[in-house]
């Protein structure tokens, strides 16, 4: 490859960039290790599909969509044209030009600088160049002589609105390599050069407009940190984006789930729309990519152009003309769906755009027969209306080729109406929807795609997905019992105490549309911790099929989830398509305890009259008489008078004190429940007495077994502080006892297991707590915490408060958990009154949940007074420099843990309370050594 300089020109270097978080000016040096996070476990192969460049087709985006990256491993199939692992930073000077202006980011500081191409390939090549991480991801070449070595993917080029949607005369007329805005005839983003020293690293961003994008690495290597762009990691990352904390806090940190993938030198990576990823780069590396818009994301595109509106990116770093693409986009449609345009060009445009008039009459031939649409096509171009519909007049950025928008728009509300019924199987065709008529298309091809489709789908038949025991269940842990005919068999099989009640997918079943399993991870992948009950995967009832819900195309309605067979559900494309009846649909989602009480209704019949219905179904049923309701009757408080009984002992001189409730009551107080139960059977007026609410404010059942009795009991004392301490205790019992305990303020469950007990919590009948102890629970992960925390899934009649129940909480501990930093994140989010947090014995917690404990937004800030992290052996002296900004933090004990006794002293020195360190515990100086040991 020729290296011969030759002078141009200088042109503008582009000021739009792959990762448009450029824009923020002073952002501090980043105070997490990356290193750290690349030895780290906490992020596995989550989420990529991995498939070959063959399987890479338009039949393949029809059938399942663009929603997961994908990793092909070979460019084989993949019909793209790279230069080979030669090519040089050298080679593209040559052909781009040595005067070339490009933006570089240094990424100590992630701000742009301006250097020429010629500066940037003598600093890349200096075998003595300083230390310094500089990094080239704006260099955008087409139109120069680099454009000709370097295509992307045919299945980029057969989706991309570029190629296909774009006006074609206007990209061809574009004869400048230019990147100024003013001057480009369409958006210039499908062809980048990435250029990378070693240890360059790119945080967390969205492609900007929402943009698909392709890497393939020529030279080095790439390691990419992905996150799905779901609802609530969008919000995460619009909160992290607008807190200015990107330097403090690894945003995967702070996220559900977030995968990590390694692409080498030869391997090709493509990223679906509003995917957040970061790269860093072991190694110097050459990389071409590209960024595309196309049909399968147009809802997502559209949702991060709404995120770039509120995170105010500049224009600069935005998608150019993204609105304009829109309204190109509506025009295609109607084209390619009703054979018209809405372009007002000359008759020798039109002939570049749609041919002559024979062609013309072909196309239209072809509309004679219905074409059907994909849902993500006929939902995106809703979207796109509603998108335009809701911009400002003056943002409109409607083009000057398109006179009339008003019939654009309703020719678009025709195409929906007509095919709001297509079928999404007949959708999948081979070729693409949108193309300029006058490119070739190989009708061969696309008729053995199309009739190959059709016979696999006929050729399909439903089978059952494999089941296996949930080992969760209480027939799951009941112990085998050795005298039935399974125990007694040869060979021995399970017992029938053991039969599972709800059986779960088998772990290695997965999706038929992504190719997952249950936990977004390859099934050949070791080191993932996959409990059978939190797999994601869910079974249709009627095709079937087993997907994760997140994989399905929106078709406007959801699925309905069975709330008896776990994994189970009715799918979208079944419920829009083919729905099931009302009772079988009832049948599967609810149990029907009593069925002779059961009133069938329709599905507008209001419930007052089902009420109704039901009350004289109960009433004839029943052989009691019916009563007229009285009024009811309280009696009053018994108050005692201790003067009258001493005046009654005066004047009688024979009176037994010791029956004396006035006497004998705060008596009674300084005993504990056990005692007091024992005085109730000495005699009736010491029954009497032991009746009294106020010696039951606390009621200790620790290490009890329940029963039917003492749960009435339980509910008739009404305690205060429940303490269930390595009770036994069933999930079931404790799901009836909650709504009961409505004035109960505080409950330990300390060596419970959550799955079977401590899950009952998360109801929208539990009380109001203040105070919770989950110390050494098992099974308490961060998905356990966060199902806690978050909204309950039921609810009741009167409930106008949908939040978390456990909103009030002021004390929580969990020490010697299984929670992480992800946990302590939701406690900061939903728990805004802690006062006391103990997090002791959490061997994953690091310095990265104390971060999130100080963070300047967070509520922990003005709340925190008390934190235990003690035996805490992840936590060192950075997590305690976290903790200056909490205002009210007056008690740390950090025992047994990697803080010093330094990081202590200068904790106490930059705290406005008086406080003293004794030992590794942060006290206040007044406090007793009593209080400390405590």
């Amino acid at each position: 490859m020729s290296s011969k300089k030759k002078g141009g020109r200088t042109k503008r270097a582009a000021r739009y960039t792959e990762d448009h978080h450029d824009d923020e000016e002073d952002i501090p040096a980043q105070t997490f290790d990356v290193a750290q996070k690349l030895r780290s476990k906490d992020f596995p192969r989550y989420f990529i599909r991995e498939i070959s460049g063959t399987e890479l087709s338009i039949e393949y985006l029809q059938r399942k969509g663009f929603t997961l990256p994908l990793f092909i491993r070979e460019k084989t199939g993949l019909h793209i044209t790279v230069p080979d692992s030669s090519f040089s930073i050298s080679d593209v000077r040559a052909l781009v030009g040595g005067k070339r202006n490009i933006d570089v980011m240094n990424c100590a500081t992630q701000q742009n600088s301006g250097m020429t191409m010629k500066e940037w390939e003598d600093f890349f090549t200096d075998p003595n160049r300083p230390d310094v991480k500089l990094n080239v991801l704006s260099l955008e070449f087409s139109h120069t002589k680099l454009d000709a070595y370097v295509t992307s993917p045919r299945v980029v080029r057969q989706i991309d609105w570029l190629d296909n949607v774009w006006p074609r005369h206007l990209k061809e007329d574009q004869d400048e390599g230019t990147n100024e805005l003013s001057k480009m005839k369409y958006p210039k983003v499908q062809k980048y050069c990435l250029m990378s020293v070693a240890g360059c690293y790119t945080d967390f961003h969205i492609d900007f407009g929402g943009t698909s994008v392709w890497y393939h690495i020529v030279k080095g290597q790439k390691v990419f940190w992905l996150i799905p762009p779901t609802d609530a990691n969008l919000k995460a990352y619009e909160d992290w984006t607008l807190s200015g904390k990107q330097s403090d806090v690894f945003f995967g940190d702070i996220v559900e789930k977030c995968g990590r993938v390694i692409v080498d030198q030869g391997n090709t990576l493509l990223i679906p729309s509003g995917w957040i990823h970061a790269v860093y780069t072991p190694k110097d590396s050459l990389v071409f990519g590209g960024n595309f818009l196309h049909s399968f994301s147009i809802e997502k595109q559209l949702r991060v152009a709404e995120i770039e509106e509120l995170t105010k990116v500049p224009n600069m770093y935005r998608f150019p003309f993204f609105t304009e693409m829109q309204w190109y986009a509506l025009d295609k449609y109607v084209y390619a769906l009703l054979g018209r345009s809405h372009l007002q060009v000359d008759h020798e445009t039109k002939l570049r755009l749609f041919g002559d008039k024979y062609t013309q009459t072909e196309v239209r031939k072809q509309l004679e027969e219905h074409q059907h649409v994909t849902p993500q096509e006929l939902y995106g171009l809703k979207a796109i209306v509603m998108f335009i519909h809701s911009l400002p007049v003056t943002r409109k950025c409607l083009p000057s080729l398109l006179s009339d928008p008003v019939s654009l728009i309703k020719d678009i509300r025709t195409i929906i109406d007509t095919h709001k019924e297509d079928d999404p199987s007949l959708a999948v065709t081979g070729r693409p929807l949108l193309y300029w008529t006058g490119l070739k298309q190989d009708k061969s091809a696309v008729l053995k795609a199309k009739n190959k489709a059709r016979r696999d789908l006929k050729d399909e038949k439903p089978e059952i997905a494999e089941r296996v025991a949930c080992k969760s269940c209480e027939n799951c842990q009941v112990k085998e019992c050795g005298k039935c005919s399974k125990c007694t068999s040869y060979p021995r099989k399970m017992c029938e105490r053991r039969r599972c009640e709800n059986k779960v997918l088998h772990p290695s079943t997965t999706c038929v549309l992504c190719g997952l399993d249950g936990w977004y991870a390859e099934t050949s992948m070791t080191l993932i911790d996959r409990p059978r009950e939190t797999s994601n995967l869910m079974e249709c009832s009627c095709c079937r099929e087993v997907t994760h819900p997140t994989c399905h195309t929106d078709y406007g309605v959801e699925g309905q989830i069975s709330e008896i067979t776990r994994n189970s559900w009715f799918c979208p494309k079944c419920m829009k398509f083919n729905p099931p009846s009302e009772e079988e649909l009832a049948a599967k989602l609810r149990k029907v305890e009593e069925p002779e009480f059961v009133v069938h209704g329709k599905s507008n019949q209001p419930k007052s009259e089902l009420r109704a219905q039901l009350a004289d179904k109960i009433l004839a049923a029943s052989k009691k008489p019916v009563k007229a309701p009285q009024f009811v009757y309280r009696p009053p408080p018994l108050e005692d008078n201790v003067e009258d009984v001493l005046k009654k002992w005066k004047d009688e001189g024979s009176v037994a004190l010791i029956n004396e409730r006035a006497v004998m009551l705060p008596v009674f107080q300084y005993l504990t429940s056990e005692e007091v139960v024992k005085c109730a059977r000495v005699c009736k007026a010491w029954y009497k007495i032991s009746l009294d609410p106020s010696l039951w404010d606390s009621l200790n059942l620790t290490m009890k077994k329940f029963s039917s009795r003492l749960l009435s009991v339980t509910v008739q004392k009404q305690p205060v502080k429940l303490i269930l301490d390595w009770a036994c205790i069933g999930k079931h019992q404790l799901t009836w006892l909650l709504p009961r305990l409505p004035q109960t303020k505080e409950i330990s469950m300390a060596g419970l297991d959550y799955l079977a007990t401590v899950v009952s919590l998360s109801t929208c009948n539990t009380p109001l707590l203040q105070v919770l102890n989950l110390s050494h629970v098992s099974n308490l992960t961060d998905t356990s915490i966060y199902k806690l925390l978050s909204n309950p899934k039921d609810t009741r009649p009167g409930l106008l408060d949908k939040k978390t129940r456990l909103k009030n909480l002021k004390k929580l501990n969990v020490s010697g958990t299984d929670i992480s930093d992800i946990s302590i994140r939701y406690i900061i989010q939903y728990l805004p009154q802690i006062t006391d947090l103990n997090i002791s014995n959490c061997w994953k917690l690091t310095d990265a949940g104390l971060a999130q404990i100080g963070a300047q937004d967070a509520t922990s800030v003005e709340s925190l007074s008390n934190l235990d992290i003690s035996s805490c052996r992840g936590i060192t002296d950075s997590g305690i420099v976290h903790l200056r900004r909490c205002k009210n933090l007056t008690r740390v004990n950090a025992t047994h843990s990697q803080v010093s006794s330094e990081a202590l002293e200068s904790f106490v020195a930059n705290s406005e309370h008086k406080l003293k360190v004794y030992g590794h515990i942060v006290d206040r100086r007044n406090s007793s050594r009593k209080s400390i040991r405590k």
